[in-house]
């Protein structure tokens, strides 16, 4: 890994107004460039809006398609890489929370959501693979949402060498304050536990399908500190923090982190396999 800027954004995403949503997307993005940032991240379905429950609205949208044309236009012109959020249907008709690698050349590669909860199970399906992403930076991998309440992920993210994991989401039902205590504790063990940076971001505000989101958007360093944070849950906020080098090898080479276990990943949505853990030492 080399220093890297990265920018989280916590955004409204209004259902169903994917124009409106990519114009802010876009302004964020030029914002983001003129700051000299590397990455910058958007939350769980960001393009179309949130609307689990609803198969009608936002429309699934191919990859590539008019949408990601658009956006990958962004990308281009800003000359960074971005990551964003896309209800997609694929070429078989399967639908999934898919988040989108934007870059200077087009779309760079896809994360589709691997662990669906319940509320969500009937409007997209869960996909089946963790790819780790590189960036002439940094090597990253993405959970959304629902994926980082399983602690394997992020190991196996990290066995694979991913050094920043993005956590992209859309989620509501709390105080600003709440959600914050709640991701306290256990974001930063993501962080921790596996030695890499950790952001996360979420969207905000009336999304116009019923749904209420409170933001809370921050950073964590590979030692579980939270190094930036936004200061609003009720409107859209970008974040940028500088990412070192050296503090990602510092956490490398603490004495009671060790590779060389190997456990189980598990879901009640994906079948099981098995990837090097690093663990703390007992």
């Amino acid at each position: 890994m080399q220093d890297i800027r990265i920018a989280m954004v916590q955004m409204q995403s209004v259902v169903g107004n994917a124009e409106r949503n990519i114009d802010v997307i876009g302004q964020f993005v030029t914002e983001a460039a003129v700051q000299n940032v590397d990455i910058v991240c958007f939350p769980d379905l960001g393009i179309n809006g949130y609307n689990a429950g609803d198969t009608s609205s936002p429309e699934p949208e191919p990859i590539p398609g008019p949408l990601t044309d658009r956006l990958s236009e962004i990308a281009a012109s800003a000359g960074i890489t971005f990551l964003a959020g896309l209800l997609e249907r694929d070429e078989s008709g399967i639908v999934y929370n898919t988040q989108i690698v934007f870059g200077p050349s087009g779309i760079e590669g896809v994360y589709r959501k691997t662990h669906v909860p319940t509320a969500e199970i009937g409007t997209w399906c869960h996909g089946g693979e963790l790819p780790v992403f590189d960036h002439p930076k940094a090597r990253f991998g993405i959970e959304i949402c629902y994926d980082s309440h399983f602690p394997e992920v992020s190991t196996a993210l990290a066995s694979k060498g991913a050094e920043i994991i993005f956590l992209p989401h859309a989620s509501g039902g709390e105080t600003p304050d709440e959600k914050y205590a709640r991701w306290l504790r256990y974001v930063p063990a993501r962080a921790y536990d596996n030695g890499v940076y950790v952001a996360i971001c979420n969207q905000v505000g009336d999304n116009w399908a019923g749904r209420t989101f409170t933001g809370v958007t921050f950073i964590c360093d590979p030692r579980g500190e939270v190094i930036a944070r936004t200061q609003h849950g009720d409107q859209d906020e970008m974040i940028i923090v500088d990412l070192t080098a050296a503090s990602l090898a510092e956490s490398l080479q603490e004495p009671e982190t060790f590779l060389g276990i190997f456990v189980d990943l598990k879901s009640t949505n994906r079948g099981v396999c098995n990837h090097e853990r690093r663990i703390t030492s007992l």
